[in-house]
């Protein structure tokens, strides 16, 4: 599906959920919970965190919907509760060490090696730039939309984004420490 109609889809979703529209949620929950569960892991590094973000996350949103301001991109407003969800459950607790919990989620069954890899190159990054590079490149997200979930400016998002990726990209030619 194109971006551009994802944001449509949710935009028309929120403003039904808060004119009351029950089938609205189950459309968000439809297009936006991959997605959001996706984000939150990379956050919280962990399935079971992850999960409650996406719950609560629904909540939030049915909660503050009368709020949206319609046209002003749902989904990044949606992201944006998410991320913040997400931040608040890693202060809240000690989280596991990235390569642990990559280790955690294979352990169920849920990755691949590869992935793993994945997950710990993603790990040795800071938070703030490990959520701009899932943004990016696992969401989609265009460096305006970034720039309003992080609140950061579209300059500064994409400077953001270019040195975690050439931090990774150094990560992968030596194996050492980012």
């Amino acid at each position: 599906m194109h971006r551009m109609e994802l944001v449509r889809i949710c935009d028309r979703a929120v403003v039904e959920l808060a004119a009351g529209s029950s089938q609205a949620l189950g459309v968000l929950y439809d297009h936006m919970a991959r997605l959001i569960y996706s984000i939150a892991y990379a956050i919280v590094e962990n399935e079971q965190d992850a999960q409650d973000v996406l719950q609560d996350t629904l909540i939030e949103t049915v909660k503050y919907a009368p709020t949206y301001r319609p046209g002003s991109n749902a989904r990044a407003w949606i992201l944006t509760i998410a991320r913040h969800l997400a931040v608040d459950a890693v202060r809240k607790r000690k989280p596991l060490a990235p390569l642990e919990a990559a280790e955690e989620l294979a352990a169920d069954g849920g990755v691949d090696r590869s992935c793993l890899e994945v997950f710990e190159l993603l790990g040795r990054l800071d938070l703030e730039a490990r959520q701009i590079v899932v943004f990016r490149l696992y969401a989609g997200l265009s460096y305006r939309e970034i720039s309003q979930v992080m609140g950061l400016t579209v300059a500064n998002a994409q400077k953001k984004y270019q040195r975690a990726l050439k931090k990774l990209k150094i990560e992968c030619e030596t194996g050492g420490a980012v």
